[in-house]
């Protein structure tokens, strides 16, 4: 039996399709760089469906990724500290351009000053940047941006592949098993896909990925620890949601029933007037599908769970009331 620091669920090394209930899984991501075609060929070789590579990089993320990276400290003593800073001036159809800034803190006559030393411009038609600088101190600065850029412009990071990872173990139904994450559980019958993406990462390059699976044995404990996740899960999912459409983060994160939870999610509803229809239209989709991950860990647990679905329902329908009282008020028909 796997420690209950860990996910007090029994794991086995193998087992019949009617004694398992689905799958522990967990995995790792260092730094790593491919090529989009290349994942995307591996994904289907592997049997891995191309839906779950991440979209192309577009340019403009990858500028502002790499002059996002290229701030720190310049130097530093007892009586002054100099930072390096990148502010963003200009975000326009053609052109992005982003200033670099040394803020200088002078400790010893308690002042504070900047002072432009470098410029970096984005043409978004040809996907180029060009820079300038200003002074000396800017040009190493300058140099890694271009360098960085010219890196995150063709190749995926650990950041697509932990992305890729995640996605994939949503559409399985994962629901973590441990308080800090990083271990989750998948009914069964997602088995295929967990075995498919297990051998993508097998595949990489480097030994920068690594996942691994154990089945867990169908018993009364694991199914009552499995029900005891879910309704964390649910949770959490509900409190993400409600801070998503204005609620007050600190307050929906404190760990409470789902009925309270759900209330104070109504009273963030009702105060709101300034939620987008995309915003709540996600929010309404969210929703239904965590509706719908409860309706099968229902089954699969043999549990009934219908006051989870019950709250979830009332939730997404509270969402679009909501949103059609804003729209009213906003003269939205």
């Amino acid at each position: 039996m796997m420690t209950k620091d860990t996910t007090a669920l029994y794991a086995v090394s193998g087992g019949t399709a009617d004694n398992i209930l689905g799958n522990l899984v967990w995995f790792s991501v260092s730094d790593m760089e491919i090529l989009r075609d290349e994942l995307v060929k591996l994904a289907v070789t592997v049997g891995l469906p191309e839906k779950y590579v991440p979209a192309p990089i577009r340019p403009s993320d990858a500028f502002r990724r790499a002059t996002s990276e290229i701030g720190g400290v310049l130097r530093s003593n007892e009586e002054m500290t100099e930072v390096l800073m990148v502010r963003e001036v200009l975000s326009a159809e053609e052109r992005v351009i982003r200033h670099l800034i040394k803020e200088v803190r002078d400790k010893k006559n308690v002042q504070l000053y900047y002072e432009k030393i470098g410029e970096i411009e984005f043409e978004r038609q040809w996907g180029t940047i060009s820079t300038v600088a200003l002074t000396d101190e800017a040009k190493p600065a300058l140099h890694k941006a271009k360098v960085l850029y010219s890196k995150y412009r063709d190749y995926f990071i650990s950041d697509h592949i932990r992305r890729l990872i995640k996605v994939a173990l949503g559409d399985c139904q994962a629901v973590g098993v441990r308080p800090a994450g990083a271990v989750y559980f998948t009914p069964a019958t997602y088995e295929p896909t967990i075995k498919a993406l297990n051998s993508l990462v097998k595949t990489l390059p480097g030994n920068a990925v690594e996942m691994h699976y154990l089945p867990v044995v169908n018993a009364t404990e694991q199914k009552q620890m499995l029900e005891e996740k879910l309704r964390g899960h649910v949770l959490s999912q509900v409190s993400q949601i409600g801070s998503m459409l204005g609620g007050n983060a600190q307050v929906l994160s404190v760990k409470k029933t789902l009925k309270s939870l759900a209330s104070e999610f109504a009273v963030t509803l009702r105060a709101q007037n300034v939620v987008s229809k995309t915003t709540a239209n996600h929010a309404i989709y969210q929703l239904q599908g965590l509706k719908q991950q409860v309706a099968e860990y229902e089954n699969l647990l043999e549990s009934n769970l219908g006051e989870v679905r019950a709250t979830i329902d009332i939730l997404r329908k509270q969402v679009r009331i909501m949103l059609d009282r804003v729209s009213t008020e906003n003269g939205v028909a």
